[in-house]
């Protein structure tokens, strides 16, 4: 079964909800560190090739201004956190296995990129169907080549083949079968 979890939802763009069994997002840091009670994120992440750098400031104390008894003194400084291009929610795969659908859609391009991380036991692959269920011939789940990656732009191949252009501009699903794995994304490039 795979599990999303949305980072919140908002059915006003004012208040928001976390859904799921989320856990926060930037955890404090140890006992002791200058970051253990207290955590504020800037603004905006900063790409940096393949990674968002989120620059945060931390201290040992709380909103009460006491501070982390294992803390030798209070500080407070700026850190940095390294996170995964579009790293911020997955789709995940437990060791049992799972698999997703997407709805229908239509791309260009004419090579399909998983971002994903798929650990040392695991898996994933994936089919192309056509907008009614049905595999497209070549790029069926018989035909998919199992992807054993972490990368955030891994090409997607079926018996050595990635080129998909044929099919761009017409409705297709992606199916994706996966084990022990972490989707956060895929994309159609190529041909820009």
């Amino acid at each position: 079964m795979w599990r999303v979890y949305p980072l919140a939802v908002s059915r006003d763009a004012i208040h928001f909800q976390r859904v799921g069994d989320r856990r926060p997002f930037l955890r404090l840091g140890r006992e002791g560190a200058f970051d253990s009670r207290w955590v504020w994120p800037m603004v905006k992440p900063v790409p940096m090739g393949d990674e968002l750098w989120i620059y945060y400031v931390g201290t040992n104390t709380d909103h009460s201004m006491r501070r982390d008894p294992k803390a030798a003194e209070s500080r407070t400084a700026i850190s940095r956190s390294i996170l995964r291009l579009d790293g911020f929610i997955s789709a995940d795969a437990g060791y049992g296995g799972a698999w997703l659908l997407t709805p229908p859609l239509t791309f260009q391009g004419s090579r399909l990129e998983l971002n994903l991380d798929t650990g040392a036991g695991g898996w994933a692959q994936v089919e192309i169907l056509d907008a009614g269920g049905k595999p497209i011939p070549g790029f069926g789940m018989a035909q998919a080549d199992p992807i054993n990656a972490n990368s955030v732009r891994f090409p997607v191949t079926w018996q050595g083949r990635g080129d998909v252009s044929a099919l761009a501009g017409r409705p297709v699903r992606l199916r994706i079968q996966a084990r022990a794995c972490k989707l956060y994304a895929f994309q159609f490039r190529g041909g820009e």
